[in-house]
């Protein structure tokens, strides 16, 4: 195995059909990190050019990736690490965990550790948002346990995902000309005051506009993204004096939207959902495919049906239709805990946590053993 460190505005097409393999039999997908996504955001300029990528190859074939930075990480001390905790990762991206190879996890990332300070960057390693559970946490145990490395946990948060296991799925009937009338709404993992609301918002929406809603199926339609962009930057996320950064007030941000959405698209692995009723949009969705599982990119709601919650029914619609139209082991909604409205939706918890460890070398090893003596000293956060 070889470890390479590649910007990423030099990545070849040749290595992107590499990376593209590698992201679709990851042992735990990450939309964040599939090159359909992560090549696009060249497009952001100055928030990308640190970014570089860890590369663990087997000849031409690509075993494990990580997109990382360098920066100082323990308050006081000036000390390097590499995180993926920079600008780019920490402002786009709410899954920083690497690609790594099914069936080869535990000794890719072994070498994605120990390869960092063979291509320059420091000893000590920021991994920010790991998952706490699953197979990848696994690997990264048994690395651990038998390089016998010290590990710091600097922070954790609980987000939501729905995993196939832990939803109700139900049969969706087909399309009609690409429209669900009446789309069906799994609600069987909801507290039953949230599934009551949810079905009083349907009846409500109903009432309001004469017509049932319906579920259009719009990835194939040529001008989705223009609508998508229109509605979104009409709501509050095209407000910046209320926090909101739709893509449509950034055209460099709206150039690495569409670039991204047509690179999924043009996979079959991009969908976008609109919610409806009649002649009125609702909510729409944008989710992409990576490694088998979906992953949302973005969405938005018309705020003349606020009262409505169009956001909630619209994620609960495409939950039930992605995983009960297709074989995807999971639906990660792309957002954490800080979310507390949209997370309730979801049925099972994920655990994200930072942690600090020695990518290599005696005097990082030293450093995060010393950590929990810094914090009592005041000296690391």
């Amino acid at each position: 195995m070889q470890v390479r460190l590649l910007p990423l505005v030099d990545v070849t097409a040749e290595e992107g059909r590499a990376w593209q393999d590698l992201a679709s039999d990851a042992v735990a997908p990450n939309m964040c990190l599939d090159p359909r996504q992560l090549l696009a955001a060249r497009h952001l300029g100055e928030r990308v050019a640190d970014l570089r990528l860890l590369v663990v190859t087997e000849g031409a074939r690509w075993l494990a990736v990580l997109a990382l930075t360098t920066k100082r990480v323990i308050p006081r001390l000036p000390v390097q690490a590499l995180t993926t905790g920079g600008d780019y990762m920490t402002l786009e991206s709410d899954r920083h965990h690497p690609l790594v190879r099914r069936g080869r996890a535990v000794e890719a990332l072994d070498a994605l550790l120990r390869g960092a300070p063979t291509v320059g960057l420091p000893g000590l390693a920021l991994l920010r948002r790991f998952p706490l559970e699953g197979p990848l946490a696994d690997a990264l145990a048994e690395v651990v346990r038998r390089r016998r490395l010290p590990v710091v946990e600097r922070s954790r948060e609980t987000g939501a995902w729905a995993p196939r296991e832990a939803f109700t799925v139900l049969d969706v009937p087909d399309p009609v000309d690409g429209v669900i009338v009446d789309p069906p709404l799994s609600t069987a993992h909801l507290r039953p005051g949230d599934a009551q609301k949810l079905r009083r918002v349907v009846r409500g929406i109903t009432r309001e506009t004469g017509e049932p809603i319906a579920l259009h199926l719009e990835a194939a339609r040529p001008d989705a993204d223009d609508r998508f962009v229109e509605l979104q930057s009409a709501g509050w996320k095209g407000d910046t004096d209320r926090g909101g950064a739709a893509v449509g007030l950034d055209p460099r941000r709206e150039h690495w939207f569409r670039d991204a959405a047509r690179a999924f698209r043009e996979d079959g692995d991009l969908a976008v959902l609109r919610l409806a009723a009649g002649p009125h949009t609702l909510w729409t969705g944008y989710l992409a495919r990576s490694g088998g599982g979906w992953f949302g990119m973005l969405d938005a709601y018309d705020e003349r049906f606020r009262k409505f919650s169009p956001g909630s029914v619209g994620r609960v619609v495409a939950m039930t239709y992605l995983l009960g139209a297709t074989d995807a082991p999971f639906v990660d909604p792309g957002f954490g805990s800080h979310y507390a409205v949209g997370a309730r939706l979801w049925p099972a918890p994920r655990t994200q946590v930072d942690l600090l460890l020695p990518a290599g070398g005696l005097a990082a090893h030293a450093l995060v053993r010393a950590v929990p003596l810094a914090r009592r000293l005041g000296l690391a956060g």
